[in-house]
Parts: C-alpha cells; sequence; structure tokens
C-alpha cells in the first residue's frame, strides 16, 4: 500500500502539488496527479497543500492494535518532540499514556540517538569522509539515495535513531517483541518498511494517528502524580535531536576535528546545499541536515497541538530539563549492537529529450518564441523547458499549461462567438457594453468603431434589458422591432447572476417577418379572389333559378289546362 494515499474525485487540477513538491516526483494522468513512489522522498509537502484533502496518509493504527490484542508484547519508541507537541511535561506522563493504550513499554527514540553519538564522533575523529552528512532524517537519506546518487559515499554509513533504537530494544528484550515507532515524521514509515529493517520496526504511527487514538480511548494525562517508581533514569542531551542542530549539541565539541559543522533545516535549503556539494563547492563540512523547516519539532504528521515553533521550542526546553530523565534500562548502554547500513544508488533515470523534441513539444503548447515562455510555474514546473522535457517523460500533460490553456479556450470561443450568426452584447450592471461579436457589429451597421463601454441604450431602445437588469429575471424568445434600423429579432436577455452581467442573444428574423407578411398579403389577396367568384357565382344561380321559376309555371298552366282539358272529354262519354 502507498504511503502517500489519492482521492482521484477530489484532485481539481489545480497541480499546487506538482509546485510544492521539490524532486517533481508527482505525474498528471487522466486529470489526476499520481505520486512517482520510486522518486517520492516523502517530505509530506503536498499534503499541506493540497486545497481539496486529496491526499491523506497510510495508517497502522490498526496493525498496532492487532499486536495489542493478541497479547504480544508491543514495545513503544516514541520521538522526543511527542512531549511539547502533546504538552507533556514529564516522561511519566509518556510512559502513562502508552500504558493505558495497551503498550508493554515505553521508551525515548533518544536511547538510539545516545548510541549513536559515539559513531558520529568515530567518523569525526578518523577523518576518512569528505563530508559527512548526517542520517537521522530518512527525508534526506531519500533525497540523496533517489537524486543526488553521486553523495551516496558523502552520508554517514549510520541508521537513523529509530533504527538504532529499534535494535537496541530487539536486543535487550528478545526478537519476538514488537517496536512500534511513534513519531511527527511521514518518511519514518517507508524507513520502517526497508527490506534491510523489516525485523527491526513492526509499525509506524504518526503523532496525528496517536492523537485520534487517545482521543478515542478517552485518555486524560491531567493529574498524573505518579505511575511506576522504580525505572532508573539517566541525563541524556540526544532530547535535542528533535530540534534544529540537535545532533551536533548531542556531539562532544570540546575535541578538535578536522570539520566545519553545519546545520540546515528545511527542503529546499537542502537540495541548495546538496547542489553545492555535488559542484564540490563544500569539503570538511559535517553537515546536520533535516528536511523539515524547525527540524522534527515541526514534522510533517504533527497534532492538532502543535502551536508556533518559538512555543513548541520552549516546551521541548523545558521538558529536557525538569523531566524525569530518560526511562532507559542502563544496561541498554552496555548492549552493543550494529548501528552501520549502507545506502544505495536508487535513482530513476529518465531520457533527456533532445533540442528539437523539446522544441516541438512547446511548439504544441502554443510556445513558438523564448517570449512565449512565460515560465510562470502555473503548472507546476519551474520553467517551460522543464515541463515540456516532463512531457516527453509522460510525467506532464500539455494541458497542464494554464496560459496555453486559457488562450486555446479563448481562442476556441472567440471563433464560436464570432461565428455564430446571432448577435451577442454582454453589459454590466450600469448597461455599458463588455463584449459584443461581430454579428451584433454588422446587425446593427455599427462599424469597427470603439464600444467598449459605451452604454447599450446609445445604441439599443430596448426598455427589456432594463426590466430584467430590475428583476434578474430572464426573458426568452421575444419578439422585437428595432424600427430604427428595420430590423426585427428574436431575442433572449440573460441576467448573469455570478458574473454580475447581461447577455442579450439576438437572432435576426426580418427576412421571415417580410416572408409573413408578404404571405399574408398573398392570402388576403386569395380570399378577396375568392369572396367575388362566390358573389358571382351566386348571382349566376339565381338568374338562372329566377328563368327556371318563370318556365315552370308556364308548363305547370299549360298542363294543368290540358289535364282538365282531357278529364272534360271523359265525363261526357261516361
Amino acid at each position: 500500500m502507498d504511503i502517500i494515499q489519492f482521492k482521484e474525485v477530489n484532485c481539481k487540477n489545480c497541480y499546487k502539488c506538482i509546485r510544492s513538491c521539490p524532486v517533481k516526483a508527482i505525474s498528471f494522468k487522466d486529470d489526476h496527479a499520481q505520486i512517482i513512489k520510486e522518486e517520492c522522498i516523502l517530505c509530506g509537502k503536498c499534503l499541506h497543500v493540497c486545497p481539496q484533502n486529496a491526499k491523506s496518509v497510510m495508517s497502522e493504527v490498526d496493525r498496532v492494535k492487532g499486536f495489542i490484542n493478541k497479547k504480544k508484547s508491543v514495545y513503544a519508541s516514541v520521538a522526543p518532540s511527542f512531549a511539547p507537541l502533546f504538552n507533556i511535561s514529564d516522561v511519566k506522563q509518556i510512559s502513562y499514556i502508552f500504558k493505558k493504550l495497551g503498550f508493554s513499554y515505553m521508551e525515548e527514540t533518544a536511547v538510539g540517538a545516545a548510541a549513536l553519538t559515539p559513531e558520529y564522533e568515530r567518523l569525526l575523529k578518523e577523518n576518512n569522509m569528505r563530508n559527512i552528512i548526517t542520517t537521522a532524517c530518512p527525508t534526506i537519506v531519500n533525497l540523496i539515495e533517489k537524486h543526488f546518487p553521486e553523495l551516496i559515499g558523502q552520508l554517514a554509513p549510520l541508521v537513523s535513531p529509530m533504527i538504532a533504537h529499534g535494535r537496541l530494544l530487539k536486543k535487550m528484550y528478545g526478537n519476538d517483541i514488537k517496536v512500534v515507532f511513534v513519531g511527527p515524521c511521514l518518511s519514518k514509515k517507508e524507513e520502517g518498511m526497508d527490506i534491510k529493517y523489516e525485523e527491526v520496526i513492526n509499525g509506524v504511527i504518526t503523532f496525528e494517528d496517536l492523537e485520534k487514538w487517545i482521543n478515542d480511548e478517552n485518555i486524560s494525562i491531567d493529574n498524573i502524580d505518579d505511575i511506576d517508581g522504580n525505572d532508573e533514569f539517566h541525563i541524556l542531551n540526544t532530547r535535542f535531536y528533535p530540534s534544529p542542530g540537535g545532533l551536533v549539541k548531542s556531539l562532544d565539541l570540546t575535541k578538535e576535528y578536522n570539520y566545519k559543522f553545519a546545520k540546515f533545516d528545511g527542503i529546499d535549503r537542502c537540495v541548495e546545499i546538496l547542489k553545492q556539494i555535488k559542484n564540490g563547492d563544500v569539503n570538511n563540512y559535517f553537515i546536520e541536515m533535516n528536511s523539515c523547516s524547525g527540524a522534527c519539532l515541526n514534522g510533517v504528521c504533527m497534532n492538532s497541538g502543535n502551536h508556533g515553533f518559538l512555543e513548541t521550542m520552549d516546551k521541548l526546553m523545558y521538558y529536557v530539563n525538569n523531566s524525569s530523565k530518560i526511562t532507559a534500562n542502563p544496561r541498554e548502554f552496555e548492549t552493543k549492537v550494529d548501528l552501520s547500513t549502507k545506502y544505495n544508488d536508487k535513482s530513476k533515470h529518465y531520457k533527456m529529450p533532445s533540442e528539437k523534441e523539446i522544441t516541438d513539444i512547446l511548439n504544441k503548447m502554443g510556445k513558438f518564441s523564448k517570449e512565449d515562455e512565460l515560465n510562470c510555474s502555473a503548472c507546476g514546473y519551474n520553467s517551460c523547458r522543464e515541463k515540456a522535457i516532463g512531457v516527453f517523460n509522460g510525467k506532464a500533460d500539455l494541458r497542464m499549461c494554464l496560459p496555453y490553456l486559457r488562450e486555446r479556450a479563448e481562442s476556441i470561443s472567440n471563433v464560436i462567438i464570432n461565428s455564430t450568426p446571432n448577435a451577442i452584447f454582454t453589459l454590466n450592471e450600469d448597461f455599458n457594453i463588455t463584449e459584443v461579436n461581430l454579428s451584433a457589429k454588422k446587425m446593427f451597421n455599427l462599424g469597427s468603431g470603439e464600444l467598449h463601454n459605451k452604454n447599450i441604450f446609445e445604441i439599443l431602445d430596448c426598455t427589456d434589458i432594463a426590466v430584467v437588469n430590475d428583476t434578474k429575471k430572464d426573458i426568452f424568445n421575444s419578439k422585437y422591432n428595432y424600427k430604427d434600423y428595420g430590423i426585427t429579432v428574436e431575442q433572449s436577455i440573460l441576467y448573469l447572476k455570478e458574473h454580475r452581467m447581461i447577455m442579450v442573444i439576438m437572432k435576426d428574423i426580418t427576412q421571415e417577418e417580410n416572408n409573413k407578411q408578404q404571405m399574408h398579403r398573398v392570402k388576403c389577396d386569395t380570399v378577396d379572389i375568392a369572396q367575388r367568384v362566390i358573389e358571382k357565382q351566386m348571382r349566376v344561380a339565381q338568374e338562372i333559378a329566377s328563368l327556371l321559376g318563370e318556365t315552370t309555371a308556364e308548363t305547370k298552366v299549360a298542363l294543368t289546362k290540358l289535364k282538365n282539358t282531357i278529364q272534360a272529354e271523359m265525363g261526357e262519354k261516361i
């Protein structure tokens, strides 16, 4: 499982994580940021800058609880920065908390640091290294192994205090115990899972995880007067390890060494110094490096009690000077364990594109000259060329260039707006024109003059625009006649609330209206002709009917006379 986990649904393409990453160990594919595990140094910067909480840290709390529930002997190695961050004034309080959580034993990691101090003094005395770079910070070790492999030979060949303490605890209490490191460091998780140390550290939980666990168990450290009073205590100045320069403070500086001492905290400054060492500009230095600004007192995985750095430093000083001393078994200082280690080249080698390949990629991003290379870092890379190299190696996407995307979007938008036959005006709430397209200029014969900020009512007489602005209600597909221009349009007037703007979209229907009027006239003429034909036909019918009526009457008289005559003749014969 990856130590830093991404919630893809939350990623909003802001590229802040890429911008913050000192080694650009984040790729962007399928519209989501992805950690490049082989390059990541686990400095944790991407966790802090993500505005969408799209990243989280793998938790091992359930695994540790599993050890406890199975009745394993679980020993906690606790980083000294625990005390000021949890507002602890005495080591007894720390011991109480871990016993309440079910741990068999708790000890400060400073015990491991104390075992390492003589080893650092030995390296100083031997004077066999060009420079000695401390290895207490696993992020710095990651940085050198993965990105400055040329400097591996200048890393002190010693384990970190966590590993040193884990080896001491296993040596003292047996390999069957489970050692769990508790601290503010993200990269300790990867160090604990390193195959070299898999039998030494059985779990790593952060102060953030611990705080949640303490709250879930409703454990309070208030009013703790005494725990087990049988522990033997020892004064160790390695409790200063979490502070900047804390390792150097633990050394015996009364001795003369052929090295100058320097301390650097903050990943950007450390990268700067490593580049100088790589260039051969630094020699005969004992350099204490911590990736976090403020060293472990300002670690990545702090709890909510982390206040200002100065206050945290004061609390550490109070704890060191006033707490019961380290709860370490005195036999641990007589126990000899191997504290050496070897560091390896873990760098990932990318192919460097040719100048032509870089130029081709830059051209695809709309950058055809040096002036086009804004080097704005909006994509997360320091320069357009660096971004092009990232694209070449599959780490970046062309669309990550925001100026390019904006220009492209504006270009496409302009093409669409200026290609539409509909007239478009956008107005501010003072009715001043902010945008007008070519169709609108052509439709209203506005020419090529400057229309920006010109009041719309100087051009168009339309009361509906004012109505929409006042009511904030849109009017759709209404017919409006602009008599001054001899134009009839079908228009929609929209109020854009988020932008506090008015948009007027007009379709010229003048020809359609003219066609309708002409068709109306044709229909009216047709109706008139039909009416005249009907009337004429009625007159003819009436005249025919009149003639038929006269002839019918005459026929009736004649036939009646004939019938009467015949009947008369028949009567005489009878």
